[in-house]
């Protein structure tokens, strides 16, 4: 036990040793992997900001208006409603009657215009269905196509191009935001291991004396791992920091622009521990295939 622990007293201070040694190259590191860090994180936290937006349009629309025939029954359109609110995929139905519908369409100046000069009420009743996902539009739209107490002319105000666009770019965002932060951690982790690299070559006669004597290969190889360790946290520490400020910054500026994004706090503060668990990993990782290749003596 006593060898253990010293063994790992003498990896920590060497480790510290080897970063105030090579200060300027390690600092470097830390800056460039700290930006690299900064660069994914706020990469993800932007793609999270634009998809909880796309989410909240998602949501509203998910909503399809069923619209009915003049012609159609009371007991008809309550047993089609009942049908509606007993569908697994469906959130809530209400009916909104002709008159509902014309007060709601009279709050454009126009529409309001256009039904004085009418002086009829040519816009039809409609079921309104919440949909849990954009996909089962499609499918009420035929269900409603098929129902004889819909309106012929127009079943539904489902309009397939608008959802399926919304769609692939929710899609888009997700996948290009995942390649991105993939592309920036396998250039973290080149870095950092040249760096540590760069570390190893200006002690190899000092790894091999010590390989020589008799140490091991994990003897020798914890310190500049402990080392690539204290890099990824300081690294993680300080893009932590710019992104938080960053992203603070960009909320107030989407709110006062009338955007409804909200300060995700849970998602922030989940994406800071990422940060720090990725700079460690990165860290000891990119240390490991660095000194990998001096210790064969």
């Amino acid at each position: 036990m006593r060898r253990i622990l010293a063994a790992l007293w003498f990896s920590i201070k060497s480790a510290g040793q080897n970063f105030r040694r090579n200060l300027g190259v390690s600092l470097a590191g830390v800056f460039t992997m700290g930006l690299i860090l900064f660069l994914v994180g706020g990469a993800l936290l932007f793609t999270h900001s634009v998809n909880s937006i796309l989410q909240a349009q998602q949501a509203n629309a998910s909503k399809i208006k069923i619209y009915l025939s003049d012609s159609a029954s009371l007991a008809s359109i309550a047993d089609f409603q009942t049908r509606l609110q007993h569908d697994p995929r469906v959130i809530s139905v209400s009916f909104e009657s002709k008159d509902q519908a014309a007060k709601e369409a009279s709050q454009d100046p126009d529409i309001q215009q256009a039904l004085s000069t009418l002086g009829s009420n040519p816009l039809p009743a409609s079921l309104n269905l919440d949909i849990k996902q954009l996909t089962d539009l499609a499918r009420f739209d035929q269900m409603a196509k098929s129902t004889p107490i819909a309106d012929k002319t127009t079943a539904t105000d489902y309009n397939p191009d608008v959802i399926n666009k919304l769609h692939t770019v929710i899609n888009i965002i997700e996948v290009v935001g995942g390649v991105i932060a993939l592309i920036l951690f396998v250039i973290s982790l080149v870095i950092i291991m040249n760096t540590i690299r760069t570390a190893v070559y200006a002690r190899r006669t000092e790894i091999e004396i010590m390989k020589l004597v008799g140490a091991t290969d994990w003897f020798v190889r914890w310190p500049f791992i402990l080392e690539g360790i204290i890099g990824g946290v300081l690294a993680a520490v300080f893009s932590g920091g710019v992104v938080f400020a960053g992203y603070h910054v960009f909320v107030q500026a989407a709110q006062r622009s009338l955007l409804s994004l909200p300060f995700d706090g849970s998602y922030t503060v989940t994406l800071l521990i990422l940060l720090v668990v990725g700079g460690v990993c990165v860290g000891a990782l990119g240390s490991y295939m660095g000194v990998r290749r001096f210790l064969s003596v």
